[in-house]
């Protein structure tokens, strides 16, 4: 078998020592290192080779292994040949840890070994050079080796990586050999599955992209997750990547993994979980060198891969921490080391669609290929625009300020610059008599100024590690560094706003549409599947999450009985906003209603905390008898476990739910059967309006005139559709759905709904209302 391996990968997956420090990595983008690298290669002189392309087939056992990469530059020099590795960082020479040093003489070691060969030497030198941006310094190391030295030290090398091939040639060959055998695991299909699992399978055949909106209960993750699996059996892929918004759909996908794993399928899959959240106590506020897992981290993590990989398949939260805490390991940084060898990535969206933050080992320089499965793919429009925007306050750089002493003048100075300029934009404001202003141009002065800051805050970071006041600039260094990755996207989907906010300046680069950043992620796989539940209307969904135009597109109806569903709109009833202090008495009503027609769970979805508030008290009033609970503005994750404990099977008493549309339980939960039998939706769910939602409906209107579709009604009707879609999980679950707003019954909404709402009942007055409730529940019985 041929394996291929870069020159940098090989050195630093075998070699790499020491501790876990994100403070010592050069944070400068491939651009910025190409370009100190001409630098440095021009003044060398036109005697010196850059970019030597070097390669060296060895063999081993019964498989050929490839090392290749380019040395940055090659010279003679008194009748000796020199490579020359370059590197660059922040952080000064004599800061570096000394296993880093050696880190960058192992790479240039593998140059100078193939080079040797190839030219018959005897002996040869290796220059570290070593460019600190801050301060333009250049350090010069040399060393001398013998080829019986280079030979010995590659030859270790290619044989400690050998057994890593081994393993993952042998998995590979087991992988594909059950992926090739295992069938359905399931032993009838439900309604549409069998339609989709093929879409799914012939789109990755194909290698092309596939939108689907697809029911709840047509069982979307096992339908797309099988047909992809097949084809990676098939060695059309070299691994998968399923990709949500929310820990419960990660859970379904571990689920349908587990499943297939009973049904004989060898798939090692790996859940990234959020390092905030799986962090250990001991780790968190904890700088590297006191932290117990981060120091020594290299030294061990090639043990504990070894340990994990060749005792676990499915590596969930829990099984990555306990073999993090069994090797002394950083359980977050253990999972993506991990991931290299996994077939299966369970991730949310921003591992791959974040510019800040997506996995670089595998988008970067990685010739494998890829599929990807985009869950409740709805989520991406609003997420992505986050990933691609970034505000800066000026009351941090105060902050901060205080944080240094006399003696760091060069970063005292860059603060005052960087307020000055904050100054100059608040006067401005103040002259103008505005607090709020956009503009299409970058803020550029203030990008520079910000530039200068993060290379002066790396450079005192790495020099005093030991400060009180670490956390804080180290908290300042990223959110700079953030502001300024965004600033390399600006272009003319975003907008520079400038707000004032109390005593407080913000200034932020806004993206409109990201869809051009998303496609440029998606075309890193080879073919893509972004399904939900709620994709109405499909072309609109198809522009904004970045597919191409010749992307494919598909829509399945409902798999469950339309009898088992009612559908009613209260168009007596208006949720405007001039009209909404009139609404509370008619809500409370048409509640009850549903209540007194049925006894049961029910929720009810609210656009605002605000409005829920207002009716709930109303509601209180007027039918004390009814049990309810509220959705708190902030709620962690046990409380909401709790509040959705409260919904039981089979109810002695009805229990009505007042959430937020769009909130935590308007999507993603499942109250299956009794558990909930209505869901009640107050209005049509526009976004409030605001600054950033209108910049969305201009930047659209003058694109193609759809500003108010594309920035209100397509974005509300979607949390509608969720919300709605609580309600019938399986095939035996009965309920109602109510709609109170008179705008459902006008053509611009009715023409969003699902084929199966294209029934609905119209109640033009509460009687109607109470008797449709009636007649649909004495029906069921």
């Amino acid at each position: 078998m041929q394996w291929r391996v870069s020159v940098r990968n090989l050195v630093e997956f075998i070699l790499r020592r020491g501790n876990l420090d994100n403070r010592k990595i050069s944070n400068h983008t491939a651009q910025e290192g190409a370009k100190i690298h001409r630098k440095l290669q021009k003044a060398a002189g036109d005697t010196y080779q850059k970019e030597v392309f070097l390669k060296e087939e060895t063999s081993i056992e019964n498989d050929k292994i490839i090392v290749e990469g380019r040395a940055d530059g090659i010279f003679k020099e008194d009748d000796l040949w020199v490579i020359d590795e370059i590197k660059t960082s922040e952080v000064r020479f004599e800061d570096l840890e000394d296993s880093q040093i050696e880190m960058y003489y192992s790479q240039a070691m593998v140059y100078a070994y193939i080079y040797c060969l190839q030219n018959e030497l005897t002996n040869i030198q290796v220059q570290l050079t070593y460019y600190q941006t801050n301060e333009e310094k250049v350090t010069y190391n040399r060393r001398t080796y013998e080829w019986s030295f280079l030979k010995d030290f590659f030859d270790d090398l290619i044989k400690e990586y050998h057994k890593w091939v081994v393993f993952q040639k042998e998995w590979r060959q087991l992988r594909n050999k059950t992926l090739s055998n295992v069938a359905f695991p399931h032993k009838n299909f439900r309604t549409g599955q069998r339609e989709l699992a093929s879409a799914a399978y012939k789109t990755v055949r194909t290698e092309q992209e596939l939108f689907v909106e697809a029911p709840t209960g047509v069982g979307k993750t096992i339908s797309s997750l099988f047909p992809a699996l097949k084809a990676l059996g098939e060695d059309r892929a070299d691994r998968l990547f399923y990709l949500t918004a929310k820990t419960i759909t990660r859970q379904a996908a571990e689920n349908a993994l587990a499943t297939l794993a009973t049904e004989g399928a060898q798939i090692k899959s790996i859940t990234i979980t959020a390092k905030d959240k799986i962090s250990f106590l001991e780790e968190q506020d904890r700088a590297p060198e006191d932290n117990p897992y981060a120091v020594g981290y290299y030294d061990r993590i090639n043990e504990g891969l070894w340990d994990i990989l060749h005792h676990e398949n499915q590596m969930t939260r829990s099984i990555i921490e306990g073999y993090a805490k069994k090797h002394m390991l950083s359980p977050f940084e253990l999972s993506l080391d991990v991931s290299l060898f996994c077939d299966v990535i369970i991730a949310d969206y921003n591992y791959l669609f974040d510019p800040t933050v997506y996995l670089r080992r595998f988008f970067e320089d990685n010739n494998e290929s890829y599929y990807f499965l985009v869950d409740e793919a709805h989520n991406l429009v609003n997420r992505s625009r986050e990933m691609y925007s970034a505000d800066i306050k000026r009351k941090t750089f105060n902050s901060a300020f205080k944080s240094f002493s006399k003696n760091d003048k060069k970063i005292q100075k860059s603060l005052r610059s960087i307020d000055d300029e904050f100054a100059s934009i608040e006067e401005l404001a103040q002259q103008d008599g505005w607090t709020f202003h956009h503009q299409k141009a970058p803020a550029e002065t203030l990008n520079k100024l910000l530039l200068r800051f993060s290379g002066l805050a790396k450079e005192w970071l790495a020099a005093n590690p030991e400060n009180q006041n670490q956390e804080e600039i180290l908290n300042l260094y990223f959110e700079v560094l953030h502001f300024l990755k965004i600033s390399d996207f600006y272009d003319d989907t975003y907008e520079t706003t400038i707000e004032i906010i109390g005593n407080d300046l913000k200034i932020k680069q806004f993206c409109m549409s990201p869809a051009h950043f998303l496609n440029d992620m998606l075309n890193k796989g080879k073919a893509s599947l972004l399904f939900s539940a709620s994709l109405t209307p499909l072309p609109y969904y198809q522009e904004v999450l970045g597919g191409e135009q010749d992307a494919l597109r598909y829509r399945l109806p409902s798999p469950f009985p339309a009898k088992n569903q009612e559908v009613m709109v209260a168009s007596y009833i208006q949720t405007t906003y001039k009209k909404r202090g009139d609404s509370y008495h008619s809500i409370a009503q048409a509640i009850a209603a549903a209540v007194y027609a049925k006894k049961g769970n029910y929720l009810v979805f609210f656009s605002s905390y605000k409005y829920l508030d207002n009716c709930y008290e109303v509601f209180r009033q007027l039918f004390p008898d009814i049990k309810v609970v509220l959705q708190d503005t902030q709620m962690n994750e046990q409380e909401r476990e709790d509040f959705l404990a409260k919904f039981i099977d089979n109810p002695e008493q009805s229990l009505v739910g007042f959430c937020v549309l769009g909130g935590v339980f308007s999507e993603g939960i499942d109250l299956k059967g009794t558990r909930l039998i209505g869901s009640i939706v107050v209005g049509v769910g526009l976004p409030q309006m605001n600054h950033e939602q209108e910049l969305i409906k201009n930047y659209f209107d003058e694109k193609e005139g759809k500003g108010f579709e594309y920035a209100y009604q397509l974005p509300g009707m979607n949390k509608v559709l969720q919300a709605a879609g609580r309600v019938i999980r399986d095939a035996n679950d009965k309920g109602v759905v109510l709609l109170l707003d008179q705008r459902f019954t006008m053509n611009t909404y009715r023409r969003l709904f699902p084929s199966h709402w294209q029934n609905i009942k119209i109640c033009r007055k509460p009687e109607q209302l109470k008797q449709n409730l009636e007649n649909f529940w004495q029906e069921q019985d």
